[in-house]
């Protein structure tokens, strides 16, 4: 039977009463061991003849001391909550001229109506990794993050089923209780999250009383787990499908981020009960009475057998279907990936992929658009994707100059959001904010002459810098060109250490310029999982 809204209500009050209880209980204990420790050390023996020991006072202002300090850190813990976990995950909100951000405010528009208007902003979190969360606060205030790598890795209709999914976190109030946990306890997961960074001599031992507090109450967020029911994940999953009625896409995207990076290592272990997933994937995947205990999460592949239960689909079916390379995505309402165009002279011309297709020139609302063979034509208005580009789709000089031809940039759509192109020499001027969307996104395949020239050019980056390293002279970062938007000095430097693309990077007004090709290569190599090292030995 399903539960009402005085229900939900009711059952939110009673543990959000018992994280409070949970709360002033720690405080009281701590203040008791401070007591008797102070007590002990600096109390003469000789006073507890005297009736020191019998008397009540110190244990009355010890209680109503934890009981006013419990208060005042549950209403700023709970009050405070949003802004925590969007600075602690960078967080920023959407990009309304970007086309995949677009579209996840089009699913947030829908959705926003099932959640009885209530106030819920939507946030992007700068990560490859794939990953959702919600959160609320004690002021009736509501968010939901999803991350840059699942934003461009799902079709529209998974993107709604995992945006109906955090909904109904919000609409049922779970994720008020989980976000208050987090907000009081997840704070001692971060640190601990820090020490784990340290060396193994300068990190200190479950011997050491004081990281063994720490440690204890690392476990916290996962002990509260016990009455904040795994149960939540099920029900949330059951919600999402009778708001989408599409239980497929729903399991497709369980199946995608079960697949993939879910932030661990990035996102603090401390918001894992927030999460769609938790970033701990080797216990999110494990059953039993102990993962139970210390799993914010039910096992995916049961998650995934529920909700393919709604579709009358065996696990087995599904996942041989999704493991085929050439798999198509049921839950996808048909988008295709490759486009042709009829031309002015009543002409198919293409494919195109997306990105290319938009930038045609003689596009139009009115073009008459086929995808795959034997797919019917429809007009480029007809569809989302390619309409919300042409909107969008100014095609007049930016304002800057191409540093190396001093020709007028442009701004054109590449892999969905907005950079400045020389069409000259083919440079682009990119935001830094927007370089890991792009690099998320896979519109732009990598082809082979491009494969061949980024590996070649790691090679020679890795070769190079490792004769500077042994000769003393460091060449990672040298001056580079002027910066087109601000004017400063940019500085000649490699991406990161671990992909050894040459870029300019301008620290004042945080922009890149890559040079024609670097960040098509920076692309393929992040695809395809090829790096180098700074203290490798250079290949000969």
């Amino acid at each position: 039977m399903p539960l009402t809204v005085i229900d939900i209500e009711r059952r939110s009050r009673w543990r959000i009463g018992l994280l409070f209880a949970f709360l002033v209980s720690l405080y009281i204990f701590t203040a008791l061991a401070l007591y008797g420790l102070i007590f002990i050390v600096l109390m003469p023996f000789r006073f507890a003849a005297e009736g020191l020991s019998s008397s009540y006072a110190p244990f009355v202002v010890i209680v109503v001391g934890a009981l006013a300090t419990a208060f005042i850190h549950f209403w700023i813990s709970a009050s405070t909550v949003l802004g925590s976990v969007a600075r602690t995950l960078k967080a920023v909100k959407p990009d309304p001229e970007d086309i995949v951000h677009q579209r996840l405010l089009n699913v947030m528009q829908e959705v926003q109506l099932l959640t009885n208007r209530r106030r819920v902003e939507c946030l992007v979190i700068p990560s490859l990794s794939l990953n959702a969360l919600a959160a609320a606060d004690m002021k009736g205030n509501a968010v939901i993050a999803i991350t840059e790598g699942l934003v461009s890795r799902l079709s529209r209709p998974q993107l709604e089923a995992v945006i109906a999914h955090e909904a109904y976190h919000v609409i049922s109030g779970d994720c008020l209780e989980s976000s208050i946990a987090t907000s009081l306890f997840g704070v001692y997961a971060s640190l601990i999250d820090q020490l784990k960074s340290w060396s193994a001599d300068d990190r200190p031992t479950l011997y050491q009383p004081d990281f063994f507090a720490f440690f204890a109450l690392l476990n916290l967020s996962s002990l509260l787990s016990m009455f904040i029911s795994r149960e939540r994940e099920y029900r949330a999953d059951a919600a999402a499908v009778r708001m989408t009625k599409n239980p497929i896409a729903l399991a497709e995207a369980l199946h995608i981020i079960s697949r993939n990076w879910n932030g661990g290592g990035m996102i603090s272990s401390g918001l894992e009960m927030l999460c769609i997933t938790s970033p701990a994937e080797s216990r999110d995947g494990s059953e039993g009475w102990l993962a139970d205990l210390f799993s914010t999460h039910p096992p995916m592949i049961k998650r995934i057998r529920t909700v393919l239960q709604y579709a009358h689909r065996t696990y087995g079916d599904f996942a041989a279907l999704q493991d085929r390379p050439d798999a198509a995505v049921e839950g996808d309402a048909g988008a295709p990936t490759q486009y042709y165009a009829l031309d002015r002279k009543q002409q198919w011309q293409g494919p195109f992929n997306a990105a290319d297709l938009t930038a045609i020139p003689w596009l139009t609302p009115r073009t008459w658009i086929s995808g795959e063979a034997g797919s019917p034509a429809f007009r480029a208005a007809d569809s989302e994707l390619i309409s919300s580009a042409l909107s969008l789709r100014m095609v007049s000089p930016s304002g800057y100059t191409c540093p190396n031809c001093s020709q007028p940039l442009k701004m054109i759509e590449y892999e969905g959001t907005q950079v400045h192109q020389c069409h000259s020499c083919g440079g682009t001027l990119v935001e830094n904010d927007k370089i890991p969307r792009i690099i998320a996104r896979r519109e732009k395949r990598c082809t082979d002459r491009v494969k061949s020239l980024a590996t070649a050019v790691l090679r020679d980056n890795q070769r190079t810098a490792t004769i500077s390293k042994v000769t003393g002279r460091d060449s990672r970062q040298k001056t580079g060109n002027r910066c087109r938007k601000c004017g400063n000095v940019m500085f000649r430097t490699f991406y990161s250490g671990a992909y050894l693309i040459e870029i300019d990077r301008c620290n004042m007004c945080r922009t890149t310029w890559f040079e024609a090709d670097e960040l098509e290569m920076l692309q393929c190599l992040i695809e395809n999982k090829i790096t180098g090292s700074l203290t490798d030995r250079a290949e000969t």
